[in-house]
Order: C-alpha cells, then structure tokens, then sequence
C-alpha cells in the first residue's frame, strides 16, 4: 500500500488534447453476418501532431438479437517523437450484450486484445502484450435522427512489455468516459460526434488526453 500510495504521490501528470477522425465502411452480408472497415487518423499535442494511423478490418456476428462477437485485426502506423514510424498489429475480439428498455439502450462488452509492435525490427516484437477492456454504453433513444449517448470503458493489463510497464501486469490502469451523439442521416449515411476524456492511474507517468472525435459510416 505504500508504494503505491508513492508512485501515485509522485506520478508526472501530462494532459494533451487532440481528435480522432474516422470513416467506417459496413457491408451486411446476411442476417447474421456483417463486414466493417474503419480508417482512423489521429492527432495529439494540442492537434497539432499526427499521433497514429490504422486499418482496422471486423466481422459482426450476431449469435441473436441480444448477442454478438465481433473479432477484427489492426494495423497501426504510430508516429515516433523523431518523426519516424512505428508499425502495430492487433487481433480483438468483442463479446457485446444488447438490451433495451423503454427508451434506454444499454450494451455491455468486453474485449481481449494482442498485440505486438515492431515486429522485425524490435527486440521485444514477437513479445505480445494483452488487453481486458470492458466498455459499458447507454443510449437514449429520441425517436428522431438524433440518439444521445455516453460511455465508460474500463482497461485491465494483462501483461505489457513496454519499457517499465511490466510493472503494472495485472491491473486496472485507464478510463475512458464519453459523451456523444449519432446522427443517422439515412438508411446509408450516419455521423457519430463525440468528446472523450482518457485519464490514467496505477502507473508512473501518468497522461490525461481530452479528444473531440467524429465518425463518418457509410453501409452499403
């Protein structure tokens, strides 16, 4: 208890802003079966930096009209503090619980996730590290375009192997609370405007970023 009560006690605490742009693409393959591409570009020090860029390629499965998983693979392109690029794979998969109630639409999920960054050109590339992250969301549903939300995501390390952070294994270490609104255009077009607050405890340098984020989805 007292070392913890130091680390935190003499934590750095940084705070940056920044915004997360992103064009999702969806195909409904069947019933069951849905496709999705997201493109994300991202941007920190008061954005005025890019941060990262990914791929993320998804497939929905619904098991019912309660349950889903959702497996998917990333590729990140991080940008380095000297300008060069770090290359990052991830592999998830989503477990989510959907249920309504009168005009409150809430949804559980949880996440596991690997991934490895620099895999050739690192020493620690083939070390995997590995995520929990469980995500609560609450919509309210207007029954106009507009549908309101807000949302709690919890992440739990498994086990990390970046620099010091194998010190953190095995614990709750970051939040993210977010406050939005999807707008649904049409049947094919929707936008999704949303402010995010990421805050981190548990660990040494503690970094707290406030992002404005907006999403573009287009279902064919």
């Amino acid at each position: 208890m007292a070392s913890l009560f130091s680390l935190q006690f003499f934590a750095q605490v940084e705070n940056d802003a920044g915004m997360w742009s992103t064009f999702t693409l969806q195909k409904k393959i069947n019933k069951r079966i849905s496709v999705v591409i997201d493109q994300e570009l991202r941007l920190r020090e008061n954005f005025q930096r890019v941060n990262l860029f990914y791929t993320n390629i998804g497939i929905d499965y619904k098991i019912n009209k309660f349950f889903k998983l959702s497996p998917s693979y990333r590729a990140i392109q991080k940008m380095r503090f000297n300008n060069t690029l770090s290359y990052r794979h991830r592999l998830s998969l989503d477990a989510t619980l959907k249920k309504k109630f009168n005009n409150i639409i809430l949804a559980e999920r949880v996440r596991y996730q690997i991934e490895v960054q620099d895999f050739l050109t690192s020493t620690k590339g083939k070390l995997p590290e590995q995520f929990l992250r469980f995500k609560t969301d609450i919509k309210y549903d207007l029954h106009t375009k507009i549908t309101p939300f807000v949302s709690c995501e919890l992440r739990y390390q498994i086990r990390s192997w970046r620099g010091n952070d194998m010190l953190y294994n095995y614990e709750f270490h970051r939040v993210r609370n977010i406050i939005g609104a999807d707008y649904e255009l049409n049947n094919k077009h929707s936008f999704t405007l949303y402010y995010l607050v990421q805050n981190e405890f548990n660990v040494a340098n503690v970094e707290n970023i406030y992002i404005l984020g907006l999403v573009y989805t287009l279902s064919l």
